[in-house]
């Protein structure tokens, strides 16, 4: 890991002091950290008119993705904090150069011997979906509405499983942040709801299951609700 993702990484570590109202760590980077580095800025900068006169005059729109979901991960992180509910999103870790732009440093997702997770729909395509399964995405589930998360991109490849502590929880890994100007999703409940029932009805289409949205949850087809 490099020395960013070191100082970047807060989850463990070693206490040192603390004045002027902060605490100091050291701390050691662990391998539960990968760069996302989103390739549709790459591409549209080099194409059209418009946009690479945009980029250069404005350069921090071309990573407009990298800002929208270090923020909303950060606001998320604070209303979970309050509320006592784990962020149903991958925590962010600030950006870092790479040889092909900007990244975005995220949480690894996947299993605790290493890697990247399954999807959601890999995940049900290899029957792994029983009970206690089905029952942590619905807890998920209740927390990206409990929270406030706004995810106009949710799909069930979005969504990918990580192991924590031998227990498979789901986390939303893309796709999360308000894309607009005017951020109505992030301040109008009704909108934003409506946005993540709908997403949330793409997902349960995608796997085979139902969306409630009366309870919030997913069902199976046959409606026996495992919860």
């Amino acid at each position: 890991m490099t020395q960013s993702a070191e100082l970047l990484q807060m989850e463990t570590g070693t206490w040192l002091k603390q004045e002027q109202g902060r605490a100091v760590f050291a701390v050691k980077a662990p391998d539960d950290l990968v760069v996302k580095v989103p390739m549709e800025a790459l591409r549209a900068a080099d194409t059209g008119r418009v946009r690479p006169f945009l980029y250069k005059h404005f350069p921090t729109t071309r990573h407009r993705m990298l800002l929208r979901q270090l923020t909303h991960d950060i606001e998320v992180r604070i209303r979970s904090h309050d509320a006592g509910i784990a962020s149903p999103i991958a925590f962010t870790n600030g950006v870092m150069r790479t040889d092909m732009g900007l990244g975005l440093l995220m949480q690894r997702v996947g299993p605790e011997g290493g890697g990247l997770g399954m999807t959601l729909d890999e995940f049900v395509a290899r029957d792994l979906l029983d009970t206690a399964a089905l029952k942590a995405l619905n807890d998920f589930s209740r927390a990206v509405f409990a929270l406030g998360v706004v995810a106009p991109g949710l799909n069930s490849r979005s969504i990918v499983w990580g192991q924590q502590e031998g227990k498979w929880q789901p986390l939303i890994v893309d796709g999360f942040g308000d894309p607009n100007v005017i951020k109505l999703r992030s301040w109008v409940p009704y909108l934003r709801h409506r946005a993540l029932h709908r997403g949330m009805e793409r997902t349960a289409r995608d796997v085979g299951l139902h969306w409630s949205r009366r309870k919030k949850m997913f069902l199976r087809n046959d409606y026996d609700a495992l919860n």
